[in-house]
């Protein structure tokens, strides 16, 4: 899979903007932040993911005052060429997926660019929110099986009309008897959801001590704790109908999901260093490639965001070294994070502009800054 080149109208900071793509498989994009590096690797993972992965609401992406705005790209696979488009309006407020010039639905859209992104926040996996969790799961699976991304849908509409009637119970303007049909429904696509999970989960699972052991550079044992009660759920929700009542929300199902690593058989979360973890995190995305790889056949397009300048010298290698082997955008600070890139389009960005650098520039400017 190869992203052929990738239009930019009225995006974030960026006018208008056409890079071509093809001249080499690693674009590093280098420059100060607040520039825009990030906002162009977030057009691109829009075009795979139906969605920002910074922002709530897609308009909020639109250039500031612009009536419209859209991101447009080619996906050629085993020499099948697929244009691409995502369309903002302001008013009135849309946002449409487009697939070879025609309006489609999310389902027919997503998968058809697969990528794996990794940003600053992802470093935090381990010991931060479950929601860094789920969407470690939900942006794999989204981007390879068309009913999962049915499954979720449904799922969160079915979950905001059974916390709406929670909330009318509460209040007196619903008899608790209604709930029992949604929760049938809920059921339903809950367990949709977790087998598919479960599914990704066991693949990466098998993988991790090997992977974090060749990270870390040690012996240690990293295993997973992941176990959704799939057999269960209808007693669950029934014992927590009374709490889910007064909070007015549904406080068990997927959207509450989580998953654990384990170091030795302690939690890595509690335990483990800032370089353990993030030899865990590291573990986990190359486990996500190899899934997406194994699944569809394909390389997927990574997406490295800043990541560099957060790990060590020893981590850096080993996220470098994946490069060879993939297409890659990548953004830094600093230009020593790719020197060592041999074929790689090398770009400084400048409020929404981007200059090229040739290597030999690369070198110059390094010369420049050791003397």
């Amino acid at each position: 899979m190869q992203l052929n080149w990738l239009k930019i109208q009225d995006f974030r900071n960026y006018g208008e903007l056409d890079i071509d793509l093809t001249e080499s498989p690693v674009l590093a994009l280098v420059g100060p932040n607040a520039q825009g590096k990030t906002n162009l690797l977030e057009s691109i993972a829009f075009l795979a993911l139906g969605k920002s992965f910074r922002s709530r609401k897609a308009l909020e992406t639109l250039g500031w005052d612009r009536p419209h705005g859209r991101i447009k790209a080619e996906v050629e696979r085993e020499g099948r060429q697929t244009e691409l488009e995502v369309f903002f309006q302001r008013s009135p407020e849309s946002k449409k997926l487009k697939k070879q010039g025609q309006v489609v639905k999310p389902k027919e859209f997503l998968g058809q660019l697969r990528v794996v992104l990794f940003t600053p926040d992802h470093l935090q996996m381990i010991t931060g929110s479950p929601r860094l969790r789920r969407q470690f799961m939900d942006r794999v699976l989204i981007q390879l099986d068309p009913a999962y991304v049915d499954a979720f849908g449904t799922y969160q509409a079915i979950l905001k009309q059974r916390n709406a009637l929670l909330k009318r119970v509460n209040m007196g303007q619903a008899q608790k008897w209604e709930i029992e049909l949604w929760d049938a429904r809920l059921i339903h696509e809950a367990q949709r959801i977790w087998t598919k999970r479960k599914e990704l989960m066991n693949f990466v699972a098998k993988e991790l001590t090997e992977l974090y052991q060749s990270i870390a550079h040690t012996d240690d044992v990293l295993t997973m704790k992941y176990n959704p009660d799939l057999d269960h759920y209808e007693e669950k929700l029934v014992a927590h109908l009374d709490s889910d009542l007064r909070s007015g929300s549904t406080t068990v199902g997927p959207h509450r999901d989580d998953f654990g690593l384990m170091l030795n058989g302690r939690e890595l979360s509690d335990f483990g260093s800032r370089g353990e973890c993030r030899s865990g995190v590291l573990a986990l995305k190359i486990a996500q490639i190899h899934f997406i790889e194994a699944t569809c056949g394909h390389k997927p397009l990574l997406l490295l965001d800043d990541v560099f300048s957060e790990l060590d010298e020893d981590r850096q290698k080993q996220l470098g070294g994946l490069l060879k082997d993939y297409q890659a955008v990548i953004t830094t600070t600093s230009l020593d994070h790719v020197k060592g890139l041999i074929d790689a389009s090398i770009y400084l960005v400048n409020d929404g502009g981007l200059t090229k650098y040739l290597h030999q520039n690369v070198h110059k400017e390094q010369e420049s800054s050791e003397a």
